[in-house]
């Protein structure tokens, strides 16, 4: 045998396992030493936070069960209560025929499942209008109205100038006079025609004094009026004398009820035309007096404006809220209702009406 000193690799190769271990070792005593400090450390801290609360640990306290496993039994029972089974279980409690095929169908079924031919559409009961006039069957029953007679929609039940109708759509109670729509939806136009101005710019006369008085007649040549500034005639005032206007002496004129201007040249007729409306109410049957751009006037209590006048409609404007409202010509149907009251002129017609 060879009794050489082995050298230091031999003896490392031999040993190395141990040599693991024992590193591994002096490592976990490291770790476990560093561990304890922070530990420590963290104690200390925590301490310091914890006499500040004053915190103190106490016992949980024990509490009654009893009314708890009281409601749980309860919905245990409930939840575990017998399922009433009916003998038809597997089919719909209401079925239909089928319009094709005849077979049972769901009521409620848009077209056949056997056929698949479309099915008629339900009818809701709350809508449901056998004599189609507007109002539901249910709500006539309610009114003592005949769902099978479509005349009595037109009916007037509380004599307020509405029809049954009408009050139904508008949410108005129809057995009740002082329950009604706004009334100026029964307002509508008898005619609108236009009308020229009446009054005709002749000559200036200075008087004595150095003051001017002008000449105005009226187209018909009726009447004649001498005037100076400041003279109010037929609604208009005399404004501003021009004696080297561009189309030569004019006088200027304005309406007081809406401050519009009107310009007159000396010695010819004004051609410009003003639009003048005639209202009539369908509640009473009267007509209002004759209305013109900006007019403002009483309808039931309201006042309202002319705001703008169409061909077919105008355009009326509440003064107290603003709203607009337009005022249809009147129907030939609503004329003929108004044919016999409207034989003789209305007594509230404005004088001088064209109509």
């Amino acid at each position: 045998m060879n009794q050489a000193p082995r050298n230091r690799k031999e003896w490392f190769r031999e040993h190395y396992e141990k040599v693991l271990l024992l590193l591994a070792l002096i490592a976990l005593l490291f770790s476990s030493a560093w561990l304890v400090k922070d530990i420590q450390a963290d104690k200390e801290r925590a301490a310091f936070s914890l006499s500040r609360i004053g915190w103190r640990g106490s016992p949980v306290a024990i509490r009654d069960t009893v009314p708890f496993d009281a409601v749980l039994a309860d919905a245990r029972a409930a939840a575990s209560a017998p399922l009433t089974i009916t003998p038809r279980s597997l089919v719909s409690e209401l079925r239909v025929s089928c319009v094709k095929c005849g077979r049972p169908i769901p009521y409620n079924a848009e077209e056949c499942p056997f056929c698949v031919a479309e099915q008629p559409a339900i009818i809701d009961i709350r809508t449901l209008d056998t004599d189609g006039d507007g109002i539901p069957d249910n709500e006539e029953l309610a009114l003592g109205l005949d769902p099978q007679n479509p005349a009595d929609a037109s009916q007037d039940l509380d004599g307020d100038g509405f029809t049954n109708l009408e009050e139904i759509r508008d949410g108005t109670d129809p057995r009740d006079p002082d329950s009604m729509p706004d009334p100026v939806v029964k307002l509508r136009i008898a005619r609108i025609r236009p009308v020229p101005f009446v009054l005709r710019y002749v000559g200036t006369q200075r008087m004595p004094d150095g003051s001017l008085r002008f000449l105005l007649n009226l187209q018909s040549l009726e009447r004649s009026y001498f005037a100076k500034l400041g003279d109010v005639v037929l609604g208009y005032k005399v404004e501003e004398h021009n004696p080297e206007g561009n189309q030569g002496e004019t006088l200027t004129m304005v309406r007081q009820s809406d401050k519009r201007p009107v310009v007159l040249v000396k010695g010819r007729p004004v051609t410009e035309q003003e639009l003048a409306i005639l209202f009539v109410s369908l509640l009473d049957r009267r007509s209002l007096p004759v209305q013109r751009l900006n007019d403002v006037f009483d309808f039931r209590g309201v006042e309202y404006k002319v705001v703008d006048i169409h061909r077919d409609s105008v355009v009326i404007q509440n003064v107290k809220t603003g709203e607009d409202v337009t005022i249809p010509l009147i129907s030939s149907e609503e004329r003929a209702a108004l044919a016999p009251p409207a034989a003789a002129p209305a007594s509230g017609a404005a004088p001088g009406s064209p109509w």
